[in-house]
C-alpha cells in the first residue's frame, strides 16, 4: 500500500508520496481536481492524510480523494 500526505492550500498544495518500495516523491501542484487526478489517479490505492486549513478544501477535496484512496 502507498501512503500520501497532502498539505492542501487554496492555490497550491504539497504532496508527499511514500511507495511500497520505500521511495519518496514530493511535488507541488495547483490545487485543482484535475491536477490531483493527474498526479494520483493512475497509482495504486493509498491511504491519504490531508491537512486542510480551509473549510471549502475539506468539503470538496476529501470526497474527491476518496475515489482514489483506501482511506482519507
Amino acid at each position: 500500500m502507498e501512503y500520501v500526505g497532502i498539505d492542501l492550500h487554496e492555490k497550491e498544495s504539497q504532496i508527499c508520496l511514500l511507495s511500497e518500495a520505500g521511495e519518496v516523491m514530493e511535488r507541488r501542484i495547483r490545487t485543482e481536481p484535475q491536477r490531483f487526478a493527474e498526479v494520483l489517479g493512475g497509482r495504486l490505492r493509498a491511504r491519504i492524510l490531508v491537512e486542510a486549513s480551509t473549510e471549502s478544501g475539506k468539503r470538496f477535496y476529501a470526497p474527491a480523494l476518496e475515489m482514489i484512496a483506501s482511506a482519507v
